[in-house]
């Protein structure tokens, strides 16, 4: 079946009526669901499955950080940061390194084989984000992706009290200027790469 013709198969949706399909809380979790799905395979060879291709696409994108700061960028529990660093340097694609300001400090870098197992892993996850979006136009696809970030961006930001609603929950860090793209100086050990 080509994408025209799964394209005609779905049902028009009523927006007048304001059915379930009209609802964010029925779409959102939905969508979720098969996104992480889908994302599992595609990211099945990362060690850490998705913690692992976040911290893959942190270190690789990013100023080099703490594992702490990591942890609290990407909104995981600090002591399952330290297993997912653990085995991807012992998968030999993330290494720690001692801060150059503060020695204390051990900061993550990714390895020529992370940023490699990450340029195929997102080829991957990317093929599958087509798949669970190919009922969208290609520009849909991106304005989806552009406007979904601008709502997380938000979302993360939160409001006075939101982020004490739920202790339990770990928030990420909206930074997105930390993921701007660099020129810098690299070499084969410290080269970064930028997000395709």
């Amino acid at each position: 079946m080509d994408d025209r013709a799964a394209k005609a198969d779905l049902p028009e949706i009523d927006w007048d009526a304001q059915g379930i399909e009209t609802e964010l809380g029925w779409a959102v979790p939905l969508v979720l669901q098969e996104y992480v799905r889908l994302g599992s395979v595609a990211v099945a060879d990362v060690p850490g499955g998705p913690r692992g291709y976040q911290v893959l696409v942190a270190t690789t994108t990013e100023e080099a950080s703490s594992q702490l700061l990591l942890a609290n960028r990407l909104g995981i529990d600090k002591t399952q940061m330290t297993y997912v660093i653990d085995a991807l340097e012992a998968g030999g694609f993330v290494e720690r390194r001692p801060d150059p300001t503060d020695r204390r400090v051990r900061q993550v870098h990714p390895t020529d084989a992370g940023r490699a197992l990450l340029s195929r892993t997102r080829r991957t996850l990317r093929a599958a984000e087509e798949v669970l979006m190919r009922h969208l136009e290609p520009d849909e696809q991106t304005t989806m992706r552009r406007l979904l970030a601008r709502v997380a961006l938000a979302a993360g930001a939160g409001t006075a009290g939101a982020r004490g609603d739920d202790p339990a929950f770990e928030h990420p860090l909206a930074v997105p200027e930390r993921s701007r793209r660099r020129t810098q100086t690299t070499t084969s050990s410290t080269s970064s790469t930028t997000p395709q």
